[in-house]
């Protein structure tokens, strides 16, 4: 019986990773030669370690902050250890206009745009029947929409090529509901729902919309909070993630930024090459049921 369908396309064959199949994991994984925007990449938390795991897996990465002596100084720290080009670009997120000049501004340094890590955040903690209007548009913005902006800026460019890699930072919170974090837990599901939608609209196009939720990560700034704390609000953060760790992490520990950015890493790499739309936990089990 003649059949005249290109049953290779039909089926998508044409457009599987072959090249993956004789590569051995650490291969599969390499970045070299990509491009990669990470945001909010200045401080000491999971930016500044996503910026490293993908420049130490051979990428070119751009890092753009609101700050621009501490975004230089971690692209000067990632040039002298990994050997890989890294720029400082200056940005508010929260400025429509800025993130797509410094995303257009990443893009021209670094000659391409393969990979955009998405990593804004901003959380008020407290009752939400106490919450200002204020409060609530800046957890909103901070951690929701901030985060749109970076994933409509880095589309300008990888819509024209047809392809690239966007992750979304969700957070753990963003999947149940933690006492204090009304506002920011629905942003942060609202990162989760985005990421979905997105990945379905965009995947025709080749390219990759993926998300990874954090759960407590123990930053140096945090530590030092509850380990010697100065305050109340202190001993409010010290009693939330002694709680936390008590009853919900599976672990018992709080994390590093580092372990979250390894899975970062790997969403951005080939290796992740089937997933489309998923938000990955890297949160030691919490709130696992």
């Amino acid at each position: 019986m003649s059949d005249n369908r290109d049953w290779e396309v039909e089926l998508g064959l044409d457009r599987m990773p072959t090249h993956i199949i004789d590569k051995s994991v650490t291969e599969v994984m390499s970045l070299a030669g990509r491009k990669a925007i990470v945001t909010g990449a200045g401080g000491d938390g999971l930016g500044q370690a996503v910026a490293n795991r993908l420049a130490g897996l051979g990428a070119d990465v751009a890092l753009i902050g609101r700050t621009f002596a501490k975004v230089e100084r971690r692209a000067n720290e990632i040039e002298a250890r990994w050997g890989v080009k890294a720029v400082p670009v200056l940005a508010d997120l929260s400025e429509w206009d800025q993130v797509h000049r410094a995303v257009d501004e990443s893009h021209a340094a670094l000659g391409g745009l393969d990979i955009m890590i998405n990593n804004p955040v901003y959380a008020v903690a407290g009752t939400f029947a106490d919450f200002t209007k204020e409060q609530i548009d800046d957890t909103v913005h901070g951690s929701l929409t901030m985060l749109m902006y970076g994933a409509h800026a880095a589309l300008q460019h990888m819509v024209p090529q047809r392809g690239g890699k966007i992750i979304n930072i969700s957070a753990a919170a963003g999947r149940i509901a933690p006492p204090g974090l009304v506002a920011y837990a629905a942003a942060k599901s609202g990162v989760i729902g985005f990421t979905r939608n997105l990945a379905s609209e965009v995947a025709d196009l080749g390219i990759s919309v993926l998300g990874c939720a954090p759960g407590i990560m123990m930053k140096p700034d945090l530590r030092e909070r509850i380990v010697n704390p100065q305050d109340d609000m202190d001993l409010v953060a010290r009693r939330s993630v002694m709680d936390s760790l008590a009853y919900d992490v599976r672990l018992k520990r709080s994390g590093l930024p580092e372990e979250v950015a390894n899975i970062v890493a790997f969403l951005a790499s080939d290796a992740a090459s089937y997933m489309c739309g998923q938000t990955i936990d890297g949160s030691g089990g919490q709130y696992m049921n």
